[in-house]
Parts: C-alpha cells; sequence; structure tokens
C-alpha cells in the first residue's frame, strides 16, 4: 500500500510550479504568480471573488492567457469535478482574453485545456509558460488571407459605404486595424457612427505619445475624421467591415511571424486599384523581400540598416 502521506500537498505542488512555468518572474506588462489569496478582483476582473492557484495575464489582451489549477498529488486530475473548477476561472479569464490556456496539474499528471477543449498533443510533463503560449502563437501569417480580406474591405468600403477616394478607404480601414490592435470595441450591431467614433477616440488616446514625435499623426486623424461616406445605414455592411477587419487582426497576432511586411501585404493589395495615372508608393514584392530576408539570416529582432531606402519626406 502507497502510504499517501508521502505525497507533495497542493501548497508544495503549486511552488513547484509557479517555478517551472515561470510565474515567479517580474516582467513588464504582465501580472503573473500563484497562490491562493489573491482574487480575480484584485487582478483586474472586477467583482470576482474566485481565486486561481496561478495566473499569466497580460496587459496586452490579445495574447493568451494561462489559468492554473493545482492539486496535491493524491489528488487524481481526472476527476470532472476538478476539470470543471479549472473550467470556472478560464470563463472569468475569458472575458478579457480571447485564448485562454488552463493548465490542471497534481505534480504528476497534467491536462491542458486551450479555450476549454483538452489539448491530448502536449507534453506530459509541466513546461515554462513559454510553450503554453506558443500553443496559440504557433500558426503562420496566412498572407493570402490577408489579401483576400483586404479585397472584401475595399470592395465593401466602395460600393456599400460609397467612398470613392481609393486613399481614404485605405487610410479608414488602416485605423481601423490600429484601433483593433488598441482594443477598440467594434462589435456587430453597432451603427457607424458608434463605430467610427470607437475607432477615432481610440487612436486619439493610444498614439497620444507617438503625436509627440510625429506630428503627422495628429494629419492621419484628421484625415480619417473627414472621411464621408454615401451610405452608412447598412448594417450588414458594417457588420462584414468589423467583422473583416478582426479576421485582419487575427491574422497578424502570431509569435511565428517570420518577417512578414503585413502592412506592405495590406496596401499592395489596395494599390492594385489604383488607376494607373496615379503615382504612389511602390513595395517591394514580397517574394523578393522573403528571399532578401532568408538569405541574410536575420530575424525581426535584428537592426538593418538600408543606406538606399529612398528620400525621407
Amino acid at each position: 500500500m502507497i502510504n499517501k502521506s508521502s505525497y507533495r500537498t497542493e501548497d508544495q505542488v503549486r511552488d513547484s510550479a509557479k517555478t517551472i512555468l515561470g510565474f515567479d518572474a517580474v516582467e513588464a506588462k504582465i501580472q503573473q504568480g500563484t497562490g491562493q489569496i489573491t482574487t480575480f478582483n484584485q487582478l483586474g476582473f472586477k467583482g470576482i471573488i474566485d481565486k486561481p492557484d496561478g495566473w499569466y495575464l497580460p496587459d496586452d489582451h490579445n495574447m493568451p492567457a494561462i489559468i492554473l489549477e493545482t492539486k496535491s498529488e493524491s489528488e487524481d486530475v481526472f476527476l470532472q469535478k476538478w476539470v470543471d473548477e479549472l473550467i470556472k476561472n478560464c470563463d472569468i479569464a475569458a472575458t478579457k482574453y480571447k485564448q485562454v490556456v488552463g493548465i490542471l496539474y497534481n505534480g504528476i499528471d497534467i491536462r491542458v485545456f486551450k479555450n476549454n477543449i483538452e489539448d491530448n498533443d502536449v507534453s506530459a510533463t509541466l513546461q515554462n509558460k513559454a510553450y503554453y503560449i506558443a500553443l496559440f502563437t504557433q500558426n503562420a501569417i496566412d498572407k493570402q488571407r490577408i489579401y483576400n480580406l483586404t479585397k472584401k474591405i475595399n470592395d465593401c468600403l466602395h460600393t456599400e459605404f460609397g467612398i470613392k477616394n481609393l486613399y481614404h478607404r485605405m487610410i479608414f480601414t488602416a485605423c481601423a486595424l490600429v484601433a483593433k490592435r488598441y482594443e477598440a470595441i467594434l462589435i456587430k450591431g453597432m451603427d457607424f457612427s458608434l463605430m467610427k467614433n470607437s475607432i477615432l477616440s481610440t487612436l486619439s488616446k493610444s498614439l497620444e505619445e507617438s503625436k509627440k514625435q510625429n506630428l503627422k499623426l495628429d494629419l492621419l486623424i484628421d484625415v480619417y475624421s473627414e472621411i464621408k461616406m454615401n451610405n452608412a445605414s447598412n448594417q450588414e455592411a458594417i457588420d462584414n467591415f468589423i467583422k473583416w477587419v478582426s479576421e485582419i487582426s487575427d491574422c497578424v497576432n502570431s509569435d511565428y511571424w517570420n518577417g512578414e511586411d503585413v502592412m506592405g501585404i495590406f496596401f499592395n493589395e489596395f494599390n492594385r486599384y489604383k488607376k494607373k495615372s496615379e503615382s504612389g508608393q511602390v513595395f517591394t514584392p514580397d517574394h523578393i523581400t522573403s528571399f532578401m530576408y532568408r538569405l541574410i539570416d536575420i530575424d525581426q529582432n535584428d537592426r538593418i540598416l538600408d543606406a538606399a531606402c529612398g528620400q525621407c519626406h
């Protein structure tokens, strides 16, 4: 007979998990840790008094969150009641995060859930948090998907909203993408005025520091504010625009980014609709830049001097 007194307690398992996951580190713009006295309310989830065993909560809500549920080694993590307890806490985190990893761990066995769906292909031993974050972020950027979505957005703005000026369509969409990155409220069913004001308000707040260094950002916001629509009452078109902008935002939210110029992809697709008489920026084709990127063996963390990049205005 196995002596259960030899098993590690839940507190011991939790302390061990804290070190393995790296929840004991101090990192900027990250709330992470373990314990049994910290409530979700203290972690920024207003009014929620439930207490997770461990948490990894980035300030950037587009990044994955991690919720840890620990048990003593004598407890069976395959009991449904422990899964239910973990899912309850993951659901709380999901009110702010699109992607939540739930970990149920007793020091011996581990179960991992991605957005409440168990992933049976993960490591059988507890790993550092980077491993679990990568479960959501190891998808390469789908460039063709971005091209397709950009075309849909351009057509929608042109035909449904009646924005005849190509550059206004580009600016309107780019502003929406930036605002979405900074968590602007863009949801199905909102009217056009509310959508436009949400984008404008988010841009103004999120770019406040950047505007001190680049006064052209004020001009960008002014141009955005003055863009006129011939038809702003088509709710289906508004909902589609929000959906497609959100999908592009999701496409580029990837740690598997390999140097793709996402905005270059975006503007290249828009530029296909320019009249031949119009002049403007010409982007180096993506297959050329990707080849050069691989040829000189660099990644997104390197800094490159391009002494022939052209004149700056």
